[in-house]
């Protein structure tokens, strides 16, 4: 008899740790949900390729939210597109304005009706860097697989243009071998990112600085903005800080690149922003 009742003992013992152990999971808490942590809307545009490609006009938009447990979701649209052309692929790179940085996000998604929409999981590294740093959406296509329209993450371009230099230009017309390009990209924040390459210079010349300078095709003006102050300028990308009046010029005013040379100290080539 007493053997029943330290059994019973035991049973009753074991059913309430049952149940206390079923009590206290049903009380567990709930995991906590991914809250947001930063959204873009990305505004992409070919002429913020670099270089731009020549006679491409599309334009776009990237939706990128950044949750707390770093999924990414992803809405990418392209309108205009060329016909004979397809969109390939799209990633995010590495790079301020002006620069083509390497690929930290593929997005690997096939565009139907030149639209995507995703998800991915990535690192706390990557996201924390994409919420700060230098970062830009690119979209690819099979006519420009280095990039047919771009955007910038963090930091949009409010003004963008490729400018061709030729000693044509100049006032009066230069003679010379000589070509150049100045890639300009003004960002939100009003500053310039600028890049002036002079290419096919005479063997005896050497290119010495360039500016923006007010004035309108066949009119000659003072300098506005300095673009490079040396030799050593040439081909590297150059960020200032441009004042409201400065910005408003570079948006709306008669203005044109001037490049000038050791041997042609009034401009070697030119061409205009406007």
């Amino acid at each position: 008899m007493f053997a029943c009742k330290k059994s019973g003992y035991i049973l009753s013992a074991t059913i309430a740790i049952v149940a206390l152990c079923a009590c206290n999971k049903t009380h567990d808490p709930s995991p906590v949900p991914a809250t947001s942590v930063k959204k873009w809307d990305v505004v992409l545009n070919a002429k913020f390729e670099n270089p731009a490609p020549a006679g491409r006009t599309e334009t776009g938009t990237a939706t990128l939210e950044l949750f707390s447990d770093n999924k990414i979701t992803f809405t990418i649209g392209v309108t205009g597109l060329a016909g004979g052309d397809n969109l390939t692929s799209s990633h995010i790179h590495w790079g301020d304005p002006l620069t083509n940085g390497p690929i930290v996000l593929n997005f690997n998604k096939t565009y139907t009706n030149n639209a995507i929409t995703g998800e991915a999981t990535i690192s706390k590294g990557l996201a924390d860097s994409l919420v700060a740093g230098n970062s830009y959406v690119n979209v690819h296509s099979s006519n420009f697989p280095g990039g047919l329209l771009r955007g910038q993450l963090n930091n949009p371009v409010d003004f963008a243009i490729d400018v061709p230099l030729s000693g044509a230009n100049e006032v009066p017309a230069v003679t010379t071998t000589a070509t150049g390009l100045a890639l300009l990209r003004l960002t939100a924040d009003k500053n310039l990112y600028s890049r002036v390459t002079v290419t096919n210079i005479e063997a005896n010349d050497t290119a010495t600085v360039a500016h923006i300078h007010p004035g309108a095709a066949g009119a000659n003006g003072g300098v506005l903005q300095g673009l490079c102050a040396s030799k050593d300028d040439f081909g590297i990308i150059k960020i200032t800080l441009l004042d409201d009046a400065k910005v408003t010029a570079l948006k709306t005013a008669a203005l044109y690149v001037n490049a000038h040379s050791k041997l042609r100290a009034a401009g070697i080539v030119r061409g205009q922003i406007r």
